[in-house]
């Protein structure tokens, strides 16, 4: 019974070391985990559970016009510009999951502690990387990049979790971006991180 207990309380740990680092600006958490200054040529991605592995990606130059095709049509104004946004999102994770081996990559998932899941920290990361591309080709008009957000105890599947975040420009409304609640392939959500913070459901904020 004893070593039951020390199991459980071991597999809780690893469950939980997963998603609890510290927060901060994107720039810096771009820079600690070593996937800094991306190009859409040349940039890196996280998986494994906690950023173990980093994967080397490349877009052509088709697939950099795939990802970036929701704006084509210029956003006019803030709630649009995040539904674009979202909508790039899911494409480059589409695109980049089945370059990398993540495609298969399931919502919630790195608590099945699997080699090819991608935990809230790998998500959070991967997030960033994609903001930063977007932010370099103009894309972020009525938004600017956020930070890191990390909440403790929250009630949904999860307990500790983290994710990227965007600011909007005129009114200072935080939104947070969760890849890490969808599958590869769905429309990840952008949401009030006031809201998200207090549990309630997910949505996308547009």
């Amino acid at each position: 019974m004893v070593r039951l207990s020390l199991l459980s309380g071991m597999l809780c740990a690893v469950i939980l070391s997963g998603c609890t680092t510290e927060s901060g600006d994107l720039d810096r958490q771009r820079m600690s985990f070593g996937v800094d200054n991306p190009r859409p040529e040349s940039f890196f991605v996280c998986g494994s559970i906690g950023c173990e592995k980093r994967v080397a990606v490349a877009l052509s130059q088709a697939e950099w016009r795939e990802v970036q095709a929701p704006f084509r049509k210029r956003p006019r104004n803030a709630g649009e510009e995040r539904r674009a946004l979202a909508e790039a999102l899911r494409r480059i994770e589409l695109i980049v999951g089945k370059k990398t081996g993540y495609d298969t990559d399931e919502a919630y998932s790195g608590l099945q502690l699997s080699s090819r899941s991608q935990d809230c920290v790998d998500e959070m990361v991967n997030a960033s990387v994609f903001l930063e591309l977007m932010d370099n080709a103009g894309h972020l008009r009525f938004h600017q990049q956020g930070r890191r957000v990390t909440l403790g105890m929250m009630t949904r599947r999860f307990w500790t979790h983290t994710v990227s975040t965007i600011f909007q420009r005129d009114t200072g409304q935080e939104f947070i971006i969760d890849t890490w609640a969808v599958k590869v392939g769905e429309t990840p959500y952008i949401m009030d991180r006031v809201a998200w913070a207090n549990n309630a459901p997910f949505r996308h904020d547009y």
